[in-house]
Formats: C-alpha cells, structure tokens, sequence
C-alpha cells in the first residue's frame, strides 16, 4: 500500500514538474517569437516610412528646381505655382 501511494506521489510529482517546465519554456519561445516578429514588423514599417519621407522630400526638391527654371525663363509666379504646387511666397524666395 505505501508503494502504491510513494508511486502515485511521484507520478503527481512528475506531472506536477513537467508541466511548470513546459510553461516556462513555452513563455520563452513565445517571448522570443514575439521579440522577432515585433522587430520585424517595426523594421518594415520604420522602411516604409522612411521611403514615403524620402520620396516628399525628393518631390519637394524637384518641384523647387523646376520653379526655379521656369522663373528663370520668365513666367508669371501664379503660373509657376499652378505648375509646381508651391506657394507664390516660396518662389519669391527662389
């Protein structure tokens, strides 16, 4: 009979144990699966960002050069600002 219950006590141990050990070493895979993926999604969209910036600011710079053409070769601000987008304030400044 104490056998029995000595077994029995062991199994509930072992179960007992196995199962804590599971928990910890699932939390640690699913902390690092999400440590991954986090950075990942924070990278493409840190990229996309930086792309959609890069390409105003790149439009902006264009759109500067081609004001400051056209008002080289003498057409009216309201026209460049139609053609351009920027204000007649900044192609006064140009």
């Amino acid at each position: 009979m104490v056998n029995e219950i000595d077994r029995i006590g062991a199994l509930e141990y072992a179960r007992q144990k196995g199962r804590a050990e599971g928990l910890v070493e699932g939390r640690a895979e699913g902390h690092a699966e999400g440590l991954v993926e986090g950075r990942a999604e924070g990278h493409a969209e840190g990229l996309q960002e930086g792309i959609q910036v890069g390409h105003a600011e790149g439009l902006a710079e264009k759109s500067i050069e081609i004001a400051t053409n056209l008002k080289k070769e003498g057409l009216s601000v309201e026209v460049i600002a139609k053609c351009t987008g920027l204000s007649p304030e900044q192609i006064a400044e140009l």
